[in-house]
């Protein structure tokens, strides 16, 4: 026991010593600790945010110092949104118009709605490479074509 204690005291000071001040992202043990100049305190903050998973939910609910991100929501609208309506958005996407099209732009708060539909269209083949495609692929390929 004494040789795991004294293991891990040893890698966390390596570990450490690879960060710089403002280093130690967000979560509870950057939010606890602060920002310190200290290698064994970077290395617990970041030790804390790391196994502690609180770092995850600090990001998704925009707490612990971290930044929710601004798509974050609407990507779930997407989500579901795409899924319900896959085989009308293919129609769509391939016509360069249509309300479902359209009802999507809206979700992903597109400011030019033509632009949106024409670069689709002009990319189907990227967004619909197959028949059996999956709908997280088409989203993806949807935030990547814009």
């Amino acid at each position: 026991m004494k040789k795991i204690f004294v293991a891990l005291a040893v890698s966390a000071v390596f570990t450490g010593a690879a960060f710089a001040a403002g280093n130690t992202g967000c979560g509870l043990g950057t939010h606890l600790l602060g920002e310190q100049d200290s290698v064994i305190v970077q290395s617990f903050a970041v030790t804390t945010n790391g196994t502690s998973g609180n770092q995850t939910f600090g990001i998704t609910s925009g707490t612990l110092g971290c930044e929710k991100p601004s798509k974050f929501a609407s990507s779930e609208k997407v989500n579901e949104f795409v899924q319900a309506n896959l085989d009308l958005l293919a129609i769509d996407i391939a016509k360069g118009s249509g309300e479902t099209l359209t009802s999507l732009a809206e979700l992903m708060e597109v400011a030019d709605v033509n632009a949106f539909s024409a670069k689709l269209q002009a990319n189907f083949a990227v967004i619909f490479p197959s028949a059996d495609v999956e709908y997280a692929q088409v989203v993806d390929s949807i935030y990547a074509t814009i």
